[in-house]
C-alpha cells in the first residue's frame, strides 16, 4: 500500500528543477532590496524613539525615568550600530561570477542575524527598559497607592515581554525557513 502524500511529494520533486542562474539573482536582487527597506523601517522607529525618550529625559521630574529614558536611547544607538554593521552590500562582480554562493551567503547572513535577534536586537533595550518601568512605578507610587502602582508595572512588564517575545519568536520562525532553503540549495547538485 503506498502512501497519496508521499507519492505526490515524490512526483513534485521529480519534476523540479533547479533555480537559474537569473532566478538566483532576481532571488538575491529581492532580498537585498527587502533587507534595505526593512533597515530603513528600523532606522526611522529608531529616530522616532531616541526622539521620544529624548524629550522624556529631558522634561521628566523623576530622575530614574530620565535614566531609564538615557539608557534606552543607548539602547537604540547600539541596536542601529548592530544593523549598520549586519548589512549586506551589494556585489555585482561575485553575483556575475557565481550566482548560487552570492545568493547563499546573503541567505546565511540574513539566518545568522535573525537567529541571534535576542542578542544584538533586544538585548541592548533591556536595561533600559527595567530601569525605566520600576522608575515608573517608583514615581506612581508617590501619587497612587502601591498596590495599583504595582500593577501598572506589571501591565507595562507584561506588554514588553509579549512584544519582545513576538519579535524574537517571529524572527526565529523566519530564520528556520531560512536555514531551510539553504539546506535546499546547498543539497541540489543541479544548480548552476
Amino acid at each position: 500500500m503506498t502512501d497519496p502524500i508521499v507519492d505526490l511529494w515524490t512526483a513534485q520533486q521529480a519534476g523540479a528543477q533547479a533555480p537559474s542562474r537569473a532566478e538566483l539573482t532576481g532571488r538575491a536582487t529581492w532580498l537585498q532590496r527587502r533587507t534595505r527597506i526593512r533597515d530603513l523601517i528600523e532606522y526611522v522607529a529608531g529616530a522616532l524613539v531616541i526622539t521620544a525618550f529624548g524629550y522624556i529625559a529631558i522634561t521628566a521630574p523623576d530622575w530614574g525615568v530620565r535614566i531609564g529614558s538615557i539608557l534606552l536611547i543607548a539602547g537604540t544607538g547600539i541596536v542601529m550600530y548592530n544593523l549598520w554593521g549586519r548589512r549586506t552590500t551589494a556585489d555585482p562582480a561575485a553575483l556575475a561570477r557565481d550566482a548560487l554562493t552570492h545568493y547563499r551567503g546573503l541567505l546565511i547572513a540574513q539566518q545568522g542575524a535573525l537567529a541571534s535577534v535576542g542578542r544584538w536586537y533586544l538585548g541592548p533595550f533591556l536595561p533600559g527598559m527595567i530601569v525605566f518601568v520600576a522608575a515608573a512605578v517608583r514615581a506612581q507610587a508617590e501619587e497612587i497607592p502601591l498596590p495599583a502602582a504595582l500593577f501598572n508595572g506589571a501591565i507595562a512588564t507584561g506588554v514588553i515581554a509579549l512584544i519582545s517575545g513576538s519579535v524574537l519568536w517571529l524572527n526565529r520562525s523566519a530564520a528556520r525557513a531560512i536555514a531551510m532553503e539553504i539546506e535546499t540549495l546547498a543539497a541540489d547538485p543541479a544548480i548552476d
